[in-house]
């Protein structure tokens, strides 16, 4: 007969008394006396020193109670803190100086409920107020972060603490969840530009879908609904009725957008600002259906569309560097080219 193996969890010894009495004296706990416990404290001792110099014993009752209050308070106060699993998470997406949403869960593994639990996140001021967690179940609070810089950002540590029941103690403990967000550089919303050529001739070519693009299809007669001001006057003039310049698409080809640093290097600000209208110029032509690609320094990423390009292509921003590009002479003819340079002045053009 054939051996089983042995497929359960194996069954934790119970803890020795040591590591039980070593739990209650965790220097992980942080604690800090209130201003309420101090004055409590004060109290108490000028009661101890009236009891042990009168030896009234309704003193010395009042001073046991006080002292039991203490105790009481601090141990309750350091198990209303056990047990907590605090998370931080973020959004798929988070742009420079653009505030994003984070939402702070905490989770009560115990078995009691924890009450009046505050959370702080590191370098911020106003801590979340969790009013009651009950045993088994997780919180939720929304919190909104704004970071100064692209690039990998690490984000600070949770400080977890409470003072309950009265307020005499704040005990805690700081939870170091190490996240690390990618944080994508401003965008600038700015108006599309013209797209320079990038065939070998010179010339951009006409799709023959119509559309609101720089090219023109052709002239025709105007008909209901055309835009006045694609009306050509010469011509209309000439043939002495309406005539119109019919326009193609952009949308829909491959677009490469070049961030362009030149040879002699460029400033931090004037590199800042032209990866950011990189940024918005990416969106805006991923926004419009079109196959969208860049090229930066040495490298050039494919033209494609969806959201796994975008996440690509803003990506490669967030962690550019101001290193001087050489356009790659991989760059499919016939394709929409949109340079964006970093000039030594400070601005992009």
């Amino acid at each position: 007969m054939g051996e089983v193996a042995d497929v359960g969890e194996a069954v934790a010894p119970a803890p020795s008394w040591k590591e039980r009495f070593r739990k209650y004296w965790d220097t992980g706990i942080l604690v800090r006396v209130t201003n309420l416990g101090l004055g409590f404290i004060l109290l108490t001792l000028v009661l101890a020193i009236g009891a042990t110099n009168t030896g009234n014993n309704g003193l010395y009752i009042l001073l046991a109670i006080l002292l039991s209050v203490l105790v009481v308070s601090g141990v309750v106060s350091r198990v209303n803190v056990e047990d907590l699993e605090p998370r931080l998470e973020g959004p798929d997406e988070v742009f420079a100086k653009t505030p994003a949403r984070f939402s702070i869960r905490i989770a009560n593994s115990g078995k009691r409920e924890r009450r009046a639990i505050l959370v702080r996140l590191a370098n911020h001021d106003k801590p979340m107020l969790f009013s009651g967690i009950q045993p088994g179940t997780e919180e939720r609070r929304g919190i909104d972060l704004v970071f100064s810089r692209r690039g990998k950002r690490k984000i600070g540590s949770l400080l977890v603490y409470s003072g309950y029941p009265i307020g005499l103690f704040r005990k805690g403990y700081v939870h170091s969840h190490g996240l690390e967000q990618l944080v994508y550089p401003r965008v600038l919303a700015r108006p599309v530009p013209r797209p320079e050529p990038a065939s070998r001739d010179g010339e951009v070519p006409h799709r023959n879908e119509r559309g609101r693009g720089h090219d023109i299809r052709n002239l025709r007669e105007a008909a209901p609904g055309d835009d006045p001001r694609d009306i050509h006057w010469p011509q209309t003039a000439r043939q002495g009725t309406l005539i119109v310049r019919e326009r193609a698409a952009d949308q829909g080809r491959d677009a490469f957008v070049v961030l362009d640093v030149p040879p002699g290097g460029t400033s931090p600000e004037a590199f800042e600002e032209a990866v950011s209208e990189a940024a918005g110029l990416v969106i805006q032509l991923l926004g419009r259906g079109d196959r969208v690609g860049l090229a930066h320094a040495t490298r050039l990423i494919p033209a494609a569309s969806g959201p796994m390009q975008r996440r690509l292509l803003l990506t490669t921003l967030a962690l550019a560097e101001p290193v001087p590009t050489k356009l790659p002479p991989s760059i499919p003819p016939g394709s929409l080219l949109f340079r964006v340079r970093s000039g030594a002045g400070g601005r992009a053009a």
